[in-house]
């Protein structure tokens, strides 16, 4: 074959080359339809959305927000997945590659000795050598079939996958942060009441005591005053081992030794500051990191059909190389002694016994599965978005009838204490009427805590704090 007709052969192998670039296989890719409603189920405290605003702005606590930053700023598992996201886009880039002609180079010379009982093997006196070389060389996979594109395909997916993934988490640590910053003034809060009930049930035991020894108390008065007493003093260690607990988790979250956690100690305060606006739900397809994730996985997996797909097909290479040859590699240039070459190869299956079409297969439900998987994401992310709005609707009328609760029990240890004083009525009767009062208090400072916790919840389930 003369030298023209070689490149004639190159020149319309590269014309089917771009005349087939378009050519791919498997099916295209569209965003999945999710039939949502027009508003979520319970009730939106404001208009727009609060996933539209910072994070600062909605979380209106400046040591909770320096507490957030530091997490943001320190906490190991978001640098471990930052790295993981920088790996997964170097992906992107080894699937691409393949796009392009690959070239590369070699060299080589050799020289040696053979002897044996201390005589040269060879008369010529046992020394042998190599012919040097020098070559380059080139090929060039054409992916006419898309085999290649619909690799980088998955591989950008999965990488936006990870992204995804990291946004996600940045959003759950806000939640745990901020959720665990209000559980702590809840627990501050509560340990308030559990040491005003230690007093208050000191004094009744002592009083108890000092009638018992002068005959007007009984023994049934005197003892459930004592268990009174006892059962709110393991109430102090219990809360206090709590409190340590959480600073000792939101301290490692924030890449801090344990210690101490600065807050605030007004929980009904934080609780009211805040409204709640939840925008339409088609919002949180668009904004929800771990939706957004889902769908990276389904194109994904969509993408991994169209490989399978062209692996049916043959597989065709065009290669070249060039180089120089001489018994002394140093004087190869000078001789002229080159050689050339190019070719082109096709491979393509005949045989293997059904695992193409089982791969293909295989490839199909994985995508049917990452399907089901981003609707149950979707789904959940509705239920959990309709829980909290009604949760925080519901607990405003909770708070409201518990705090009339705690009123009547503080009036009724009042006028069991006067009827005491003016000598009507038994300290025991004081005594009932703390027992009833103290829970109660501790019971409204836990509901002010879900309600609180519901700002920093629906923020996160909307979709906001991870831009």
């Amino acid at each position: 074959m003369t030298a023209m007709k070689k490149y004639t052969v190159i020149v319309l192998l590269g014309a089917v080359a771009l005349g087939a670039a378009s050519c791919s296989f498997g099916p295209r890719w569209h965003r999945p339809h999710m039939a949502v409603p027009v508003q979520f189920r319970g009730k939106s405290f404001g208009e727009g959305n609060m996933a539209d605003l910072p994070w600062q702005t909605v979380l209106k606590d400046e040591k909770l927000n320096a507490l957030l930053r530091d997490v943001f700023s320190a906490n190991r598992s978001l640098a471990a997945l930052r790295h993981n996201v920088d790996a997964a886009r170097r992906y992107v880039t080894i699937a691409r590659a393949p796009l392009f002609p690959w070239a590369g180079y070699s060299a080589s010379e050799s020289k040696g000795m053979n002897q044996q009982g201390g005589a040269a093997v060879a008369q010529t006196g046992g020394i042998t050598s190599n012919p040097g070389s020098a070559a380059l060389s080139a090929s060039w996979e054409l992916d006419l079939w898309g085999r290649t594109r619909k690799g980088v395909e998955s591989a950008a997916a999965g990488a936006r996958a990870m992204e995804e993934n990291f946004n996600n988490l940045r959003i759950s640590l806000l939640r745990q942060v901020a959720c665990g910053y209000l559980q702590l003034m809840m627990l501050d809060e509560q340990l308030r009441i559990a040491r005003a009930s230690v007093e208050s049930y000191r004094e009744s035991l002592d009083l108890f005591r000092n009638q018992l020894e002068g005959g007007v108390a009984d023994k049934l008065q005197t003892a459930s005053a004592q268990a009174a007493l006892s059962a709110a003093e393991a109430e102090i260690p219990a809360l206090q081992m709590q409190i340590a607990e959480l600073e000792n988790t939101l301290s490692a979250l924030a890449g801090r030794m344990p210690g101490h956690i600065a807050r605030n100690d007004n929980l009904q305060d934080f609780a009211a500051a805040s409204k709640v606006a939840a925008g339409i739900p088609a919002d949180v397809l668009a904004r929800r990191p771990d939706i957004r994730a889902k769908e990276q996985e389904l194109r994904a997996a969509n993408a991994d059909i169209g490989v399978a797909i062209a692996n049916y097909f043959p597989s065709i290479s065009l290669t070249a190389a060039g180089g120089y040859a001489s018994a002394d590699l140093r004087h190869s240039i000078l001789t002229h002694r080159t050689g050339w070459g190019i070719g082109a190869s096709l491979t393509g299956p005949l045989f293997q016994g059904g695992q193409l079409r089982a791969n293909t297969r295989a490839k199909r439900d994985a995508f049917l599965a990452a399907k089901a998987d981003y609707e149950n994401t979707v789904l959940n992310a509705m239920a959990e978005i309709s829980t909290t709005l009604i949760q925080r609707e519901k607990l405003v009328e909770v708070m409201s009838k518990q705090e009339e609760a705690v009123n009547a029990y503080r009036e009724s240890v009042q006028l069991s204490m006067a009827r005491y004083k003016e000598g009507i009525a038994a300290y025991y009767e004081v005594l009932q009427a703390q027992l009833l009062l103290f829970p109660a208090q501790k019971q409204l400072a836990s509901y002010r805590y879900q309600y609180a916790a519901c700002v920093p919840t629906l923020y996160t389930q909307l979709g906001g704090g991870w831009r």
